[in-house]
């Protein structure tokens, strides 16, 4: 059987998201944001072409402030006659990926860059959309959060094949990975890795690795959020 999955955006991209007319008024996009909850908006017009986003933000700035010394029909005459083309962060302000963008290089974006959602386009047409909640449920994915298990943190000689010798014990113990994560910097000298594995009996194979000359800095030990 030949596996699709290929770690792209088209895996965790929010297909046919709630999106918004340009032309539609204020109080339609402050609807959707601030009553209904939907944090980032899409501006599609007709052809089904992205031209822009609408946040909370955006609400806020175009919103008339407390000081405003119009009488309150007057107030609503305005903002129901206020487009959201003329509010909106248009498309040309807005970073946007594909649905071949590998996952890391859009939550990657999304850090270097402030923003909380990444419209996913094809040609110039909206796909669906990828936002900070996105990225976290990937990484709750990576970290392997929704599985029940252990979370072995072991100190490792930063050298080539350094992780075989922690596999041969969980291989010994016939123990499941879950998921490994290594950050990119060194403490001491030293990588570290985290590591869940797939038992909740994790004395023996503890003992087995500080044998072996493993220093195991944490035991972490949580039930699955599923």
């Amino acid at each position: 059987m030949k596996i699709q999955y290929k770690g792209f955006i088209r895996e965790k991209v929010r297909r046919n998201p709630i999106f918004i007319r340009p032309d539609a008024s204020f109080f339609e996009a402050q609807d959707y944001i601030q009553v209904k909850g939907i944090r980032h908006l899409p501006v599609v017009d007709k052809d089904d072409r992205l031209v822009g986003i609408v946040t909370d933000r955006d609400i806020r700035k175009a919103a008339p402030s407390d000081a405003t010394l119009l009488k309150a029909e007057e107030l609503n005459y305005v903002l129901k006659n206020r487009k959201v083309s003329s509010f909106m962060t248009p498309k040309e302000k807005l970073i946007s990926i594909t649905s071949e963008t590998p996952i890391e290089e859009a939550v990657q974006l999304m850090h270097d860059n402030k923003i909380g959602c990444l419209p996913v386009q094809k040609g110039d047409k909206l796909n669906g959309i990828f936002t900070e909640t996105d990225a976290l449920d990937f990484l709750a994915d990576v970290y392997g959060f929704k599985k029940k298990g252990i979370r072995l943190t072991i100190a490792l000689e930063d050298k080539p094949g350094t992780l075989l010798g922690v596999f041969e014990i969980f291989k010994k113990h016939n123990i499941n990975v879950i998921s490994l994560a290594s950050p990119s910097f060194l403490v001491e000298g030293m990588r570290v890795a985290a590591i869940r594995i797939g038992t909740e009996k994790y004395e023996p194979i503890v003992k087995d690795l500080k044998k072996a000359g493993y220093e195991v800095l944490s035991i972490g030990k949580w039930s699955s959020t599923s």
